[in-house]
C-alpha cells in the first residue's frame, strides 16, 4: 500500500461546496491517502446529517442576514462558522484513520502558540478547560473523514443569536449558555488567525505524516463536486419531507438526543422519522426503516432495535432507546 499525503485549503466560503469537495474526496479517496483539508465560511450554520433544521437553529433570521445553512453528511451537532472559523478535516482511506494521529496533528499546531489543547469527552478538544473545536466523523466502505471546527475569533453574539441549543441539552450538561462553554484562540493568544492557524496545521501535518501534496482535482471530479454542492443546497437535502406524525417520542441521553416521530394506521408504524446529534450517523439513519411495519408496542419496538446493532457503541444506544420506550408502556 502506497501512501500520499495532501493538503488544500479551499478559496470557496460557501459550504454548500466545501463540503461537497470534502464528499468527493472521501468517495474518492485511495488505501494509504490522507488529505488535511482546510476551509473557511461567511457566516453559516451547518447541522448534522439527523437534525431537523427547524429546531437547531433560526435559519430563517440567519438566511435574512445573509448566512446560508448547511447540511454535513456526518452526525452530532449545529454549529456557527463564520470568516473567523478555520475548519479542518482529516480525509483518509479506512486503513489508514488514526485519531491518535490525526489529533496530535491538531495538539501540535496549537502548542506552537503556547496552548496546551486535550480532546475531551465524545468529540471536543478544549483549551483552558473550554471548548474551541468540535470534532465529527463519518465512516464508509472504503474512506472516512474526521473533521471539526476551529474556533479563532468568531463572533459570540452570532453564534448565540442563530443557534437554538435546545433546554434539555443545555439542563443534560448544566450549564447556562452557549457562551459559557467555548472559547475563542485568539483570547489565549491573540497571535492566532485563521491564515497563522492554517500554517501551523501544516507544519504539524508535515511533521507527523510528510511533507503534502497539493490535491490533484481533475475536471471530472470539479463536475461531481458541482453535482454534489447542487444537491447540499437543494430543500430536501436541507428541511425534507415533513409529513404528519401521530407520536412523538424525545428524550435525551448521554449519547446524545433523539426525536422519533411515528406515523401509524391501524396501529401499525406506516412511517417513521429520527432527528439526532448522535454521533453515529449512519447507524442512527437506518433506525427508522427497522420501525416501519411493526405494531406500535413497546416490546416489539424495543424487539426490532435490539436486532440492529454490530458495535457496542450502538448496542448501547439501541438499549437505551428500547428501555425508554418499554418505560413508557406504548
Amino acid at each position: 500500500m502506497q501512501n500520499h499525503y495532501y493538503f488544500y485549503l479551499s478559496p470557496n466560503n460557501n459550504p454548500h461546496h466545501t463540503l461537497a469537495v470534502e464528499e468527493y474526496m472521501m468517495n474518492h479517496v485511495s488505501p494509504g491517502d490522507v488529505i488535511l483539508y482546510l476551509y473557511i465560511h461567511s457566516d453559516s450554520i451547518i447541522i448534522g446529517k439527523n437534525q431537523n433544521a427547524w429546531a437547531e437553529c433560526r435559519h430563517e433570521q440567519l438566511g435574512a442576514d445573509g448566512g446560508i445553512l448547511a447540511r454535513r453528511v456526518s452526525g452530532g451537532g449545529a454549529v456557527f462558522h463564520d470568516m473567523e472559523n478555520l475548519n479542518f478535516s482529516f480525509i483518509v482511506g479506512r486503513e489508514t484513520y488514526d485519531l491518535h494521529r490525526q489529533l496530535k496533528v491538531m495538539l501540535d499546531a496549537a502548542k506552537m502558540f503556547g496552548i496546551d489543547a486535550e480532546f475531551s469527552g465524545r468529540n471536543d478538544i478544549l483549551a483552558d478547560g473550554r471548548k474551541f473545536s468540535g470534532n465529527a466523523f463519518c465512516f464508509r466502505k472504503n474512506g472516512a473523514f474526521h473533521h471539526g471546527t476551529i474556533l479563532i475569533n468568531t463572533d459570540m453574539t452570532k453564534l448565540s443569536k442563530y443557534l437554538a441549543v435546545p433546554k434539555d441539552k443545555i439542563e443534560s450538561k448544566g450549564i447556562a449558555s452557549v457562551r459559557s462553554r467555548v472559547v475563542n484562540l485568539a483570547e489565549l493568544n491573540p497571535q492566532i488567525t485563521p491564515e497563522s492557524m492554517t500554517q501551523a496545521l501544516k507544519k504539524s501535518f508535515a511533521a507527523e505524516y510528510g511533507e503534502p501534496q497539493e490535491y490533484p482535482f481533475t475536471q471530472e471530479a470539479w463536475d461531481e463536486i458541482a453535482k454534489i454542492e447542487e444537491r447540499n443546497a437543494g430543500w430536501d437535502w436541507l428541511f425534507g419531507q415533513t409529513p404528519q406524525f401521530d407520536i412523538t417520542i424525545k428524550t435525551r441521553f448521554a449519547w446524545g438526543g433523539i426525536e422519533l416521530l411515528l406515523k401509524t394506521k391501524d396501529a401499525v408504524i406506516e412511517d417513521a422519522t429520527l432527528y439526532s446529534d448522535a454521533m453515529d450517523a449512519d447507524f442512527m439513519a437506518s433506525i427508522p426503516n427497522a420501525l416501519k411495519g411493526s405494531v406500535f408496542r413497546s416490546q416489539e419496538l424495543a424487539e426490532r432495535l435490539r436486532s440492529l446493532p454490530e458495535t457496542e457503541e450502538q448496542k448501547q444506544i439501541t438499549d437505551d432507546i428500547a428501555a425508554y420506550i418499554v418505560e413508557q408502556g406504548y
